[in-house]
């Protein structure tokens, strides 16, 4: 409840909260800029399969696939340079298998000090299912829609571990992809990254993306999720 002077009448205390935090469908993960977790809540430990003693200090690396740390690394720095937009990823459990999230990070400041990074984190799995609400507007919001849905249809597939389909080699329109480039495009849609394709081929992670925009060149498309869905629906 708000007064009329805009404070709130009502203070809880932090276990309230954390109450409150923990009975949310949705994952809250609160960590340093160095990466060292301060709180998850009981949704995100659910999932995750932590108990709060094992991951109280630790740092977010122990949740992120070895496979996706370099390109992580990398989304991590735009978030504290202020890009807090949604963003879709990969989180891995205790047990080692994965879990494809959507999340949305809140960098807190005091000042141009960042005191911490919040993210709130759903279980893509629960984004897919989720019902209809009447139309969406026939805008350019509707147009990003359809496409972040088809990212997070993709990324679903790589966290399953589900192969996309066997790559039509012998299709028209993958005639001027190369051989090496087809090795890539392989292990790209049967799910690997960029660092594990590197590892697998002997080559380094720019050869691979050089290779990749010689494929996005080639097949006109202008991201890896809008490329592994161009392979898809040519084995369809």
């Amino acid at each position: 409840m708000e007064t009329e002077d805009g404070e709130w009448s009502v203070h809880p205390s932090y276990a309230q909260i954390q109450g409150v935090l923990d009975t949310l469908n949705a994952g809250v993960l609160v960590r340093t800029v160095e990466g060292q977790i301060l709180f998850a809540n009981g949704r995100l430990l659910h999932w995750v399969g932590y108990t709060p003693k094992e991951l109280d200090g630790e740092n977010v690396r122990i949740l992120i696939p070895d496979e996706l740390l370099e390109h992580m690394e990398e989304e991590l720095q735009e978030i504290h340079s202020g890009d807090e937009r949604l963003r879709i990823g990969i989180m891995k459990r205790k047990d080692g298998r994965t879990l494809p999230i959507v999340f949305c990070p809140h960098v807190l400041r005091n000042g141009e000090d960042i005191l911490a990074v919040v993210a709130v984190v759903m279980d893509l799995g629960e984004v897919q299912t989720a019902r209809r609400v009447g139309e969406a507007p026939a805008s350019g919001l509707a147009d990003g829609l359809a496409r972040i849905a088809g990212e997070l249809q993709t990324l679903s597939l790589f966290a399953g571990g589900q192969a996309v389909g066997q790559l039509p080699h012998d299709h028209p329109e993958l005639a001027q992809v190369s051989p090496r480039e087809r090795e890539i495009l392989t292990e790209l849609v049967a799910g690997l990254r960029v660092p594990a394709i590197a590892s697998k081929l002997f080559i380094s992670p720019h050869t691979v993306r050089n290779h990749l925009k010689s494929i996005f060149r080639k097949l006109s498309v202008s991201s890896q999720a809008e490329l592994i869905e161009r392979v898809r629906s040519l084995t369809l």
